[in-house]
């Protein structure tokens, strides 16, 4: 919620960030490590709203941590770490928390190259598919412009996309078995919103065609909840943002799912909010309640920090796949993954 107010241009809550600065301290035995339910998320929240030295003292406490149990995930797992830990080694410069961001993306590497999610039972998408991996490693990528990591995204990307199928009108979506799942979260627009940024580094004509129907996706007369990664501001945010250059992502599509967002608001102490997962009540949070909506809603209006974690707007796309100038050799580069491809 802190990160959503600040970065949808609503001013800081300062007594928000105190609160959580108050509890923070000595973090009891047994809290989470990951970015969506513990340390690594709480330590990048906070550097991003420029309390860098508790950021710090968790990170030290995430250092402390084996990752070797984790899920290869975004939303608990070394993914997510491996994201966290990279964005403040580059704020504060501290090489101990670059070599641990490196050692999450080794541990994701892994599971990306056993072929993990791609068949058989498992999760697709954004925070727990191989979407969330192929993250970790385009945003490496840009860093050290090693095309063995561009590779892994890739071969990431596959998976999750091994997992979609085509329904009414060719809207691509994630196949559960029982169901099919367009969100951000946990279904094809999450995929999508990886896709876009793989696709500014290289051209890929199968994730060109998933790209423009996972915006059909998007584009449901109706979605059950509102939330961000299980509703409809998830659409909104992505319209916003997506670089598909198909039909369905100018403004007026971005209007009929802000329109359609509307239906869901309520009234609560005299201002706007939205019922959280499954309706069951108010909710606040970033991920199905208000603050999501509100960034999403922000991004939609043109606030140029309003964004998800990890997710800034896309560069433009480039016509070629040759590697740049500057490229990380593997002596140099501390990943080495073997049985890489090409």
């Amino acid at each position: 919620m802190l990160y959503a107010l600040a970065a949808s241009g609503a001013g800081r809550d300062e007594d928000g960030e105190q609160w959580l600065l108050e509890r923070t301290k000595q973090p009891p035995s047994g809290t989470p490590l990951g970015f969506h339910d513990g340390l690594a998320g709480i330590a990048w929240t906070l550097e991003h709203l420029g309390h860098r030295d508790r950021a710090l003292d968790l990170a030290e406490l995430l250092l402390d941590q084996p990752f070797d149990h984790l899920a290869p995930d975004l939303h608990s797992g070394t993914a997510g770490l491996g994201l966290a830990l990279d964005s403040l080694a580059a704020a504060t410069g501290e090489t101990a928390l670059r070599a641990a961001a490196l050692r999450c993306a080794e541990l994701t590497a892994r599971s990306v190259q056993a072929g993990d999610g791609s068949t058989g039972p498992g999760r697709a998408g954004l925070l727990y598919g191989a979407a969330g991996r192929a993250l970790l490693f385009l945003r490496l990528y840009e860093r050290d412009r090693d095309p063995a990591l561009l590779d892994l995204a890739r071969d990431a990307l596959r998976q999750d996309l091994a997992r979609c199928v085509r329904g009414a009108g060719g809207a691509l979506q994630v196949d559960e078995g029982w169901r099919t799942m367009p969100y951000l979260g946990a279904g094809s627009v999450g995929i999508g919103m990886v896709l876009d940024d793989y696709l500014a580094h290289r051209e890929d004509e199968r994730f060109a065609r998933a790209q423009g129907e996972i915006v059909a996706a998007a584009q449901a007369m109706f979605y059950a909840q509102p939330g961000l990664y299980r509703g409809v501001s998830g659409m909104v945010l992505h319209l916003a943002r997506t670089t598909a250059g198909v039909p369905g992502t100018g403004p007026e599509a971005v209007r009929r799912q802000l329109d359609a967002l509307s239906w869901h608001a309520m009234s609560y102490r005299g201002r706007l909010a939205f019922p959280g997962e499954q309706m069951m009540r108010l909710s606040m949070d970033l991920s199905t309640g208000t603050a999501g909506c509100l960034l999403a809603v922000a991004a939609a209006h043109g606030a140029p920090s309003a964004r998800l974690p990890f997710l800034p707007p896309p560069p433009p796309r480039r016509p070629h796949d040759s590697a740049p100038a500057g490229v990380v050799s593997k002596k140099e580069n501390p990943l080495s993954y073997e049985g890489k491809t090409s």
